[in-house]
């Protein structure tokens, strides 16, 4: 399952030394902000530097992946995007002993009830790893989940690059033959914590993240085009239109930041200044 952690939680790439920039220049009347977020961590490695706070502050706006405020009607139609076709569970798509092997694993390390794997194999592969990962981290913190919080105790607007429904629909543009290799390469291992991850993160640790990610990515080539080149180059044009509005704080995940494809170059190659801010 290490393969599915990492992906999820920094969704690949390498990235540069800092997590946090400064956007200019191209006609901008004043800064926006990019910081590169891990999605999910422990609730006791988790820190809001002074000088993300600072951006934070100056910024009109906080633009995330997808706006995460959704009414009850927009959470029910989402609960059924995430669900495999009527009928069926992960069962159908696994060879018997490796769904044997995944029913285990859920039973003994995560201390799932029978009845609550049942359910939970009703759900498309990339959603039934998220639930693992939420599940063995318990006492997690998400830097989504903070910010928006903050958005809303300092009256800011919160918007999404894209939609929560586009984002879903994407795995499904993923073969089933992929979705569930990804779940099967690893299901000999258990589901590893996350403590080195968070300690790259945390420290920003060039090289370390580089070992790990490309490790991760390097088999799912398909899952790197769509899941992030691809959304790279739409964001682009959303960032542009938005930080001339006014000045934003955008945040996505990290592995979107880095490399020729990444948010950070494709920005430059359109003529904004992007600087790294140290975070203290």
């Amino acid at each position: 399952m290490k393969k599915i952690v990492l992906l999820l939680l920094l969704l690949g790439g390498s990235l540069h030394a800092q997590l946090l920039y400064q956007i200019t220049g191209n006609g901008l009347k004043e800064p926006s902000y990019l910081f590169g977020t891990i999605h999910m961590m422990p609730n006791d490695d988790f820190k809001l530097s002074n000088s993300l706070k600072r951006a934070f502050d100056a910024s009109s706006t906080l633009a995330m992946e997808v706006d995460i405020n959704m009414s009850g009607a927009e959470k029910i139609a989402i609960a059924k995007q995430v669900l495999l076709p009527e009928g069926k569970t992960l069962k159908d798509f696994m060879a018997e002993k490796e769904f044997i092997a995944l029913k285990q694993f859920c039973m003994d390390s995560l201390s799932w009830s029978e009845s609550k794997f049942e359910r939970s194999s009703k759900l498309k592969p990339m959603f039934f790893s998220s639930i693992m990962i939420q599940e063995s981290l318990k006492d997690m913190a998400s830097y989504e989940m903070e910010l928006n919080k903050m958005a809303k105790k300092k009256h800011k607007k919160v918007m999404g690059l894209e939609t929560i429904e586009f984002q879903l629909s994407l795995f499904d543009q993923l073969p089933m033959t992929t979705q569930i290799g990804m779940l099967q390469t690893d299901l000999e291992n258990n589901l590893h914590n996350i403590d080195t991850l968070v300690e790259c993160y945390l420290s920003e640790d060039l090289e370390k993240l580089n070992v790990l990610m490309n490790a991760e990515t390097e088999s799912y080539p398909e899952f790197t085009e769509l899941m992030l080149n691809n959304r790279n180059l739409t964001w682009i044009a959303a960032i542009d239109k938005q930080m001339h509005l006014e000045s934003t704080f955008f945040a996505v995940g990290a592995g979107h930041l880095a490399g020729p494809q990444g948010v950070v170059a494709l920005l430059r190659d359109q003529g904004f200044k992007v600087t790294a801010i140290k975070q203290d």
